[in-house]
Parts: structure tokens; sequence; C-alpha cells
């Protein structure tokens, strides 16, 4: 699309990039300055911004991601979230002589041990994980996102209870000048242990072995549905294992090491029943934030994000007689206010998402992608990595704040289509086949969205601007 700018609006959009191009773009802003006080600019932060939550339980990559999860927590309006994890395992090596192996004296003991890194929940309370035989493989062909399930056998092979601490170390009983991790340590039973033990014996290579075993489904105890935690463990962490002892025909005590293989990921699913979005049962639904008591949500894992739009912005270029103005965006800012009795503790911005990158939204409230399938997240001023909400805790606000400034600009002269932002709770990978973040936490937020233009708390749109005559 052509764009053309006069010569007076011209020398305003440069300005603007003057303005934004200081080393502290913010020192002739905001911070410094009462609305309307910045130097050659108009002000207003009276533009209409509509809110609403939106499910993409359809959009989370979980093969191969770098952490996964298991557990049930249940927090009230977020309802009820359940983590499992599937996982294909395999011998790190073989041994030298399979045939040395006796299959007839039994497996010793099969020892899994999980490095883990991650609680979120109520971890005073001790959880309960299951570990089930996979009955259905893993296929080659398959792209495994978070909504998908697998079968697994309804007998455990294994199980533990447990308070977690993750990252908690202690010192090693075989070099005391170093730490290690707690690990969780999930002994199976002996008649799995014996199954594991035959395929070694009846395999060459990982994938006869993986044929024959399947893999693993690590899933919460059934009826442990009070409010507990969901934890993350590492699969490719080397302090992650599964040991098989046993015996050989030469009666010598033998053991072999197996890892996760590349195919694993987890299974997240939530019970919105009795919370205020329980009609986000689709992919794509939204719910305005005028009917969840002005606010909105965003879930990493469950897929809930947020969804804003700016639906009149076009009208701040139009004239009393129906004419454009040439308008140039000094600055423009999103200003969002988080749920104040939320984050009013260190403990309570732990529950914050890591990271929430605004990306562009599509008419029917997909995430838009480039042609290569990745995100379209809206580039940082200034900058080539994507645009982060910034959070400020109680000085500032508990607010969120982004700047906006080139966007704004763009939607002006329709470079961009105007299809909303969406608040990601995650990163952005560069590349459509790498899972981000989004698929391991369940770390959320409640947002103050309340769409009066005369409410305190309600997302703003900020916006310094020039105009020419």
């Amino acid at each position: 699309m052509n764009l053309r700018i006069s010569k007076a609006a011209a020398v305003l959009f440069i300005s603007s990039f003057f303005f934004a191009s200081c080393e502290d773009p913010t020192a002739i802003g905001l911070e410094l300055q009462e609305p309307g006080t910045q130097i050659g600019t108009s002000y207003t932060d009276t533009a209409t911004v509509k809110a609403s939550t939106v499910s993409l339980k359809d959009s989370i990559l979980g093969l191969g991601a770098a952490r996964v999860q298991v557990g049930r927590i249940n927090e009230g309006v977020f309802g009820t979230v359940t983590a499992k994890t599937y996982a294909e395992f395999a011998p790190l090596s073989y041994p030298a002589n399979a045939d040395s192996i006796d299959v007839s004296r039994g497996a010793d003991s099969l020892v899994i041990n999980l490095d883990y890194n991650y609680a979120f929940g109520d971890t005073t309370k001790a959880i309960q994980m299951n570990v089930h035989r996979l009955t259905q493989a893993f296929r080659d062909d398959e792209t495994y996102y978070t909504y998908e399930a697998l079968t697994y056998n309804d007998t455990p092979v294994g199980s533990i209870t447990f308070s977690p601490q993750p990252n908690t170390t202690y010192r090693s009983t075989t070099d005391t000048t170093q730490r290690v991790p707690a690990l969780i340590r999930i002994k199976a039973t002996g008649s799995f242990a014996n199954e594991v033990l035959q395929a070694l014996s009846q395999s060459s290579n990982t994938q006869a072995f993986a044929n024959i075993i399947n893999g693993l489904a690590f899933v919460p105890a059934n009826g442990s549905d009070e409010q507990g935690s969901i934890i993350g463990f590492l699969p490719t962490s080397t302090n992650t294992s599964i040991t098989l002892h046993y015996k050989s025909k030469k009666n010598i005590a033998k053991s072999t090491t197996m890892l996760f293989t590349d195919r694993y990921y987890n299974h997240v699913t939530a019970d919105r029943t009795g919370t205020p979005f329980a009609s986000l049962t689709t992919n794509g639904s939204s719910i305005s934030s005028s009917n969840t008591g002005n606010r909105t949500y965003l879930q990493a894992g469950a897929g809930l994000v947020t969804k804003i739009e700016l639906p009149y912005i076009a009208q701040l270029r139009k004239t009393a007689s129906g004419g454009e103005k040439n308008l140039a965006i000094n600055k423009a800012e999103l200003i969002i206010p988080v749920l104040e009795s939320t984050v009013l503790s260190k403990k309570d911005f732990s529950l914050l998402p890591p990271v929430i990158t605004v990306v562009e939204a599509t008419p029917s409230n997909r995430i838009a992608l480039n042609p290569g399938g990745i995100p379209n997240a809206l580039m940082a001023e200034g900058s080539t990595a994507p645009a982060t909400l910034q959070y400020r805790g109680a000085k500032g606000g508990y607010v969120y704040v982004v700047n906006i400034t080139s966007y704004m600009q763009n939607l002006l002269y329709n470079v961009r289509a105007n299809n909303g932002l969406i608040l990601l709770p995650s990163n952005v990978s560069s590349t459509a086949s790498t899972p981000t973040n989004f698929a391991q936490t369940v770390n959320r937020v409640i947002l103050e969205a309340n769409q009066s233009p005369s409410a305190d708390r309600r997302i703003k749109l900020r916006l310094f601007y020039s105009t020419a005559q």
C-alpha cells in the first residue's frame, strides 16, 4: 500500500522519531511531565479500548519443550487446571552382549529420577504423582500440542507423594565440595521393571525398544482435586534419568541408564465450570471484560490470553469537515492495570507470567502469523526484539506498560490492519517448530479492564501526537 504524507506531516513524522530516539525515550515523555505538557504535542488518554479474554488452547506447541508439567490446581476464578506429561524413553546405550541379560532372574529395580525447577500453587501441600505405561505410541508424523492426549494403562507402575521444593540442593555424598539438586525419585513396580528388562533383551536400538514399551505418562493421582500445585521437570537435564538394575547370567550386578528421547510433551486441561469465562469452550472464542466483572485473564499452559482492540483510532485523524489531518505519533503507550489485590506480596508477584509478548491478532481472535508460521510480534521501539509488557509494582501503580508508537503510526495510515493485539503470556520463538514457554508454565494474571472512560483502573492508550494544519 502506498503511503502519501505531505511535507509538513513528514517533518512531524521525523520529529516523532527524534523524540523516540533519545537515549532515554521517557526523558521528554510521560514520567517527567504532566499529561499535555510534552513540548509541541497534544495529549489524549480517552481513546476507546476494548478488552476481552480469549481461549487459544489449540495454539500451544508442547513437543520437545525444555520443561514439562505434572499436577493439579484449583484456583477458584481460573477453575481446575490439570497437567500430565507423556514421554518416550530408551537406553542411552545397549549392553555389549545383550544375551548376557538373564531375564529369568528378573530385574532388581527400576528407578526414575526427575530434575525439577518449577512449582506453581500451594507447595505446602503434598502432591501425589503416578506413573503409568503408555498404551499409545508416539508418531513421527504428529506435531503434539498441549490439548492432545495419549492413552495409558489405568494401573500405575510407580507413585510418589511429596511436597514440592524446586531448585533445592544438598551437599553431594561423593564430593562434599559440590551441591546437587534434590530430585523426584520414583521406584517402579517389579512387574514393570521386568517388562523393561525384557524389552532391553529383545531390542538392539532406540526405536525397537520404544516400539515395545511406548513410554510413560506422569499424572496427578485421581481424586486430588483440592488446591495443590503443578510441578515442572526437565526431561533433558543431565540429572533426569531412568536406571534399570539387574543381574547377568553370571550373577553380576548390572545397570543400564535410560533417557527420555526427543518425543515428550505435556497435556493441559482446564475445567472452567463456574468461572466468569466458562463459556470459552472453543478455540478462538472470546468474552468481553464487560461480561467478566470488568476484568480479563491470562494463563499460560491453559491457553488464556487477553485481546485488546482500538476500534475508533482512525477517528483521531478526522476533521470536523470530514477530511483527514496530517498527524504524527510522538509516543504511544498502553497502560494495563493488574488487579491490585493479586499482587500485593512478593509471593503474588512470582505467580505472574515471566514474560508477556504483544502480538497482532486476526479478525477471528487468533494470533496473526508471518509466512514462516511465526507470530507477528510487535517490535520494541528502537529494537529488533519483540515488544513485551513491563511490570511496574507498587510505586508504579501495579500496572504493565508497553510502548507501541510505531504500531500506532502504522495504524493511522492503514499500513497495518487494525485487528487488535493479543497479550500472550509467553516468549515468541524464532521457528514455528520450537516450543515456547507458553507450554512450560501455568502462571497467570488478572487485568482490570473496565471499559468505562471514567473508570480509574482501566486499560488506557496514552498518546502524544503532533498535527500539521
